[in-house]
């Protein structure tokens, strides 16, 4: 080939190669095919991204715990259990923090063999006694109460049996009861636990 038509051909590769991305040293005689997508300026982030954030965030809690002191810790503790409770739910833990148990339900399908399937867990008369504002949340947010360690389910107590009573009458109890052949209800009481009571005593805005 003579050299001006080589001069020739290199030039349009060289313009074609800045419109598509390619590089110019693929399109050389003799040269080695490489990568041939075509390089883009800001790409997403690769699949290791996330992971190493991850990691990262890892590495900073545990140089953090080696130095941090028993009442730093306490207050971390203290600071994530609260940022991750609804506003209904610290309305219950404030009611519970006064030391009283309230009344709970489960209502149950009966079945064969003796086995039950649960159709309302920690059905209470706390909800509306603390003034929240989803009355029919409240099965919900005992359990993630119970879940974070603030509070404590346990057995019937006979002291609260006009509250069963009022309970058994609930709407959320006599619709759950209406969709079971067999039902059966089970009794017991929910109360602050040592944990939620010390996290209440230290986060009490009224304690000022």
């Amino acid at each position: 080939m003579a050299t001006g038509q080589l001069v020739r051909r290199m030039g349009r590769a060289a313009g074609w190669a800045a419109r598509t991305g390619y590089e110019l040293v693929t399109l050389l005689p003799g040269a080695e095919a490489t990568d041939s997508r075509p390089s883009r300026r800001g790409e997403l982030p690769t699949a290791d991204a996330p992971r190493d954030a991850v990691r990262a965030r890892t590495a900073a809690l545990l140089d953090e715990s080696a130095e941090q002191r028993e009442d730093a810790a306490t207050w971390r503790l203290y600071d994530a259990v609260m940022r991750s409770l609804v506003p209904d739910e610290v309305r219950l833990l404030r009611l519970l923090a006064q030391g009283e148990t309230w009344p709970t339900v489960d209502v149950v399908e009966r079945g064969f063999l003796r086995t039950n399937a649960v159709l309302l867990r920690h059905a209470s008369t706390v909800g509306s006694a603390a003034g929240v504002t989803l009355t029919d949340a409240v099965p919900v947010y005992l359990g993630r109460l119970v879940a974070f360690g603030l509070a404590e389910l346990g057995p019937e107590e006979r002291s609260l049996a006009t509250q069963y009573e009022v309970l058994l009458a609930d709407e959320s109890v006599v619709a759950a009861t209406r969709t079971a052949r067999r039902p059966r209800f089970v009794r017991g009481a929910v109360g602050i636990s040592p944990f939620g009571a010390r996290l209440w005593r230290a986060c009490d805005p009224a304690d000022g």
